[in-house]
């Protein structure tokens, strides 16, 4: 057994028994994992001028990651009064990334956001958020339409490439396809 082999056995790792052939099979494991995140948060980055901004979201329930028939959506909230807002409005192209730390997983998605219709977002309201919004007026609710999705999970589903690029998967023409399976 090679000396990586072995730190990943000391340390518990288990390979993943998914086919990094099949697309439902990689977006299964990672919808998982991102469900699997501890205290229900994620980092959002966006286009702020000629750079990224990245911040913290909330997305316990009824936030976070969602699949229907293939269609992945993060759905997350932020105030209208937050650079988030006007980031988002101004360029909705984004990246939500979920990270867990106790099993070095990660999941990006990556996407367009779109606010959710005002009727929609007040469904999501839940009063815990009271401790958030001093101004209930000025929260919002949003949607990240997935288009994709990268995901590493040390000694369980990651890369075997020298230029380290992920796992990762894209929605085309109404199915995921494997971009890159980890491999050379």
């Amino acid at each position: 057994m090679g000396g990586l082999a072995k730190v990943k056995a000391w340390l518990g790792f288990q390979a993943a028994a998914v086919d990094l052939t099949q697309p439902d099979a990689v977006l299964g494991e990672a919808l998982s994992f991102a469900k699997a995140t501890p205290q229900d948060c994620g980092v959002l980055s966006t286009r702020q001028g000629g750079g990224v901004a990245s911040r913290m979201v909330q997305l316990k329930e009824p936030f976070g990651v969602q699949e229907e028939n293939g269609d992945v959506r993060v759905n997350f909230f932020t105030s209208s009064a937050s650079r988030k807002f006007k980031e988002l409005l101004a360029d909705p192209n984004c990246a939500l990334l979920y990270w867990n730390p106790e099993t070095l997983t990660y999941v990006t998605f990556q996407g367009r956001a779109e606010p959710k219709p005002p009727a929609e977002a007040k469904s999501f309201w839940r009063e815990w958020m009271r401790i958030l919004y001093k101004d209930p007026g000025l929260y919002t609710a949003w949607h990240l339409h997935v288009q994709r999705i990268q995901v590493v999970s040390i000694g369980r589903l990651e890369s075997y490439r020298h230029d380290w690029r992920p796992v990762e998967l894209e929605r085309s023409q109404g199915s995921w396809k494997i971009l890159c399976d980890g491999t050379e």
